[in-house]
């Protein structure tokens, strides 16, 4: 019997709640301003613009050389604002205005500052694109102009912006697609995906594991906080366990990546139903030790008392045949051996802790029987304390499991992947007939939920 218990209620052990409800995975991906703004500041460029040139006044007059730059002024720096990220960009112009011939000592310096703001605004698609859309602007704090008196007034600041802004613009292309490129969401998704449908093995004395069908992803739009920003991707699964080794591979193959969808994800949590395959003789020893409790005192002459010896579990296709071996004691030294076949269809009661027979046939073989005996055994009551032997109480046992499962947590069914939480009370769910076992699958009330480091599980 012990032999019987350890493996069985151990694998039972990591039954959890109910087979239909899919199990998911959430995988949250951070990324820290910090590094947003290092690898902005070796984007942004030193030099915005240059003006080298020479500009007419008076009529033509006099001539004017004008030259100088717009450069950064300082590092750039990253905050998060609603759904954004605004990278302000410190500009200095310096100028130098120098008037040729007679007119030379009127040169005059002249600039102003600004900040340019980089908006960038992040974003998902159903397509497996990751990106960010990025809108850029800059205000002077004093205008590109100069009078150098004797009416020679003239701005530098469109020349200044023109020169600015086709910055900006390709710097804005440049981290759209860095981003897009970057962040092979595509790739690593897929990758990622394929990985996690690998048979996940089980943590049981007897060899058991986890076909992994995968129903689809979602991922959270990106949100920011004034560290980081953030997203959840989750993987929603379907975990159908069995007994016997793990192949290496999904026998079904490995399920492309599915179109992605941007909203919520579920509460992560691991819903898995697991067979047990409990051998007919073990069953009959449990049925035997329980039965032999019991005794039925019936209502005939001499109070004959009527005692189960020994049960026998087999399959009959669909159906169990459990034949009972009882013995009638009387008075007088009466004692008759009676051999009763009980048939049905195996039923669950008792929330799910307790196995027994519907659609039940009682026969009394009426080998070695008087005819009287045999009227005694078709008693109403009788012929139900003989159905009753085939009944088996799985509550103690299951909570011995839980316990024992519990003690096995957590546990990496794949590299990668960390499944902890509690067991909670174990229940079986549905019994099928097998002709070595009866096969049922258990689950159980607790929250089990999986950690996902995804460097690990994709092997890096």
């Amino acid at each position: 019997m012990r032999r019987f218990l350890t493996p069985v209620l151990l694998t039972l052990g990591m039954s959890l709640p109910a087979a239909e409800a899919a199990s998911t995975l959430a995988l949250p991906v951070q990324v820290p301003l910090a590094g947003v703004q290092q690898a902005v500041n070796a984007q942004v460029p030193q030099q915005f613009a240059q003006i080298d040139q020479t500009q007419s006044l008076l009529g033509g007059a006099v001539q004017v050389r004008i030259r100088g730059t717009v450069t950064r002024s300082a590092q750039v720096s990253v905050k998060a604002e609603g759904d954004a990220l605004l990278l302000s960009v410190p500009i200095r112009a310096a100028f130098r205005a120098e008037p040729g011939g007679m007119m030379a000592a009127l040169a005059r310096d002249f600039g102003g500052a600004a900040t340019v703001t980089l908006r960038l605004t992040p974003y998902v698609t159903p397509q497996w694109e990751v990106g960010v859309k990025v809108a850029a602007e800059h205000h002077w704090t004093d205008p590109l102009a100069v009078d150098l008196g004797k009416g020679m007034k003239f701005s530098v600041q469109s020349l200044a912006d023109t020169q600015v802004r086709a910055q900006l613009d390709r710097l804005s292309a440049q981290l759209e697609r860095q981003v897009r490129e970057g962040a092979k969401l595509r790739q690593r998704a897929g990758t990622l995906w394929a990985r996690a449908q690998r048979p996940w093995a089980l943590p049981t004395p007897e060899p058991a594991y986890a076909l992994v069908r995968p129903l689809g992803l979602s991922v959270t739009p990106p949100r920011l906080t004034p560290d980081a920003l953030k997203l959840d991707v989750g993987a929603v699964l379907d975990l159908q366990a069995t007994l016997g080794q793990p192949p290496a591979q999904a026998p079904q193959g490995t399920v492309p990546l599915p179109p992605l969808k941007v909203g919520p994800v579920g509460t992560p949590g691991i819903e898995l139903a697991v067979p047990l395959r409990l051998p007919y003789p073990e069953l009959s020893a449990l049925a035997t030790r329980y039965a032999q409790q019991q005794s039925l005192t019936l209502d005939v002459p001499g109070k004959p008392v009527l005692r189960v010896t020994g049960v026998q579990v087999q399959p009959l296709g669909t159906r169990l045949r459990v034949t009972v071996r009882t013995r009638l004691d009387g008075p007088l030294g009466l004692s008759l051996q009676a051999t009763t076949d009980v048939t049905g269809t195996p039923a669950l009661s008792g929330e799910g802790r307790v196995l027994s027979l519907r659609d039940v046939q009682v026969q009394t073989r009426r080998e070695g029987l008087t005819g009287k005996a045999v009227s005694w055994l078709a008693d109403a009551r009788a012929q139900a304390f003989v159905a009753k032997a085939a009944r088996f109480d799985l509550g103690p046992l299951l909570t011995r499991a839980g316990a024992q499962a519990q003690a096995r947590l957590p546990f990496t069914p794949l590299p990668g992947i960390r499944v902890s939480g509690t067991v909670g009370t174990l229940r079986v769910q549905s019994v099928q007939v097998q002709p070595a076992a009866l096969v049922v699958t258990a689950q159980a009330g607790g929250k089990l939920q999986a950690q996902v480091d995804a460097g690990a599980l994709l092997g890096h």
